[in-house]
């Protein structure tokens, strides 16, 4: 087994079939995630992210699953549009948890709660609201704007939440271009502030939608960043040149070391590299197999 190519992928995706564009329905969606974790890819895969309006349905659903094992369930909380609304949209939320909790308490965990802020200008204040929910992870979905660092910088401080951000969407506004995604990288390493991504990232490579023109991130390249970020103290034009690499030759995957032109760190530093980057919400977890097995590379993790 490659212990660094399985170091970086193992448990990387958080299933999300029930967002676009799969958006399938419920039932679907919690067959489809039975299915891999029953079969050879559940490696890959860690929690089933559910959108908080349709945990009651959830519970009912797993209900008619009683031979499966815990679903591990991350939350993906209401979206509020404004600083106004932030505090009811938390109490809303954390009162449909608890009723999940208990209609689902032998067939589902809820593992983990990602809200997006409103702004950024309230952040200190959103973050010490985020400390009334404990014993779950918290990730902190963050707008992209000039004041991204900033806020990262209160999360980090805080010592709630973890980051997250976006890398792609349904329209081309939605993707962050690479010098975004680079400093965003970096400055977690350097805070160690552990972070999450979620969208476009189907393709281990980069990869061009023609439909919304824009080149959608590929997840090894962020990974590899990651890694990379901190040991090797990259600069963002360095992490930058990382996640536009289209070739997976530029990267070498040994057996307990990771390169990258001159760069080259180890598998302790790689699993670093994965506390940082926790996972990344995708649809689809074929897409991204299908994908690393074009590149040689589902083999060479199994091995």
């Amino acid at each position: 087994m490659n212990g660094v190519l399985r170091s970086m992928l193992e448990g990387v995706i958080d299933y999300a079939g029930l967002f676009p564009p799969a958006k399938l329905p419920l039932g679907e969606a919690i067959n489809e995630y039975l299915a891999i974790m029953g079969g050879p890819n559940r490696w890959l895969v860690d929690r089933f992210a559910c959108p908080v309006g349709k945990l009651p349905d959830l519970a009912i659903e797993l209900a008619e699953h009683p031979e499966e094992p815990f679903i591990p369930v991350s939350v993906i909380g209401t979206i509020q549009p404004d600083h106004k609304h932030w505090k009811h949209g938390l109490e809303h939320d954390a009162a449909v948890m608890t009723k999940f909790v208990k209609d689902a308490e032998n067939h589902a965990e809820i593992q983990a709660y990602e809200v997006r802020l409103p702004d950024h200008g309230h952040a200190t204040e959103y973050v010490d609201d985020l400390r009334s929910f404990a014993n779950i992870d918290l990730f902190a979905e963050l707008p992209w704007a000039p004041e991204m660092s900033t806020s990262l910088a209160t999360l980090a401080e805080g010592e709630v939440a973890f980051a997250k951000a976006r890398a792609g969407g349904l329209e081309a506004s939605a993707f962050p271009s690479s010098a975004q995604l680079a400093e965003f990288i970096q400055q977690c390493a350097h805070l160690d502030l552990g972070f999450k991504l979620t969208a476009g990232l189907h393709h281990p490579l980069p990869a061009r939608d023609e439909k919304l023109g824009v080149t959608m991130h590929g997840f090894l390249n962020v990974l590899v960043a990651t890694a990379l970020a901190g040991p090797e103290d990259l600069s963002t034009k360095e992490l930058e040149e990382i996640l536009n690499e289209r070739s997976g030759e530029a990267f070498s995957f040994g057996r307990d070391t990771l390169t990258w032109r001159e760069c080259k760190v180890g598998l302790e530093d790689v699993e670093y590299g994965r506390s940082l980057l926790v996972s990344f919400g995708s649809c689809s977890v074929q897409e991204p197999v299908d994908g690393l097995a074009e590149i040689g590379l589902m083999e060479m993790a199994g091995k």
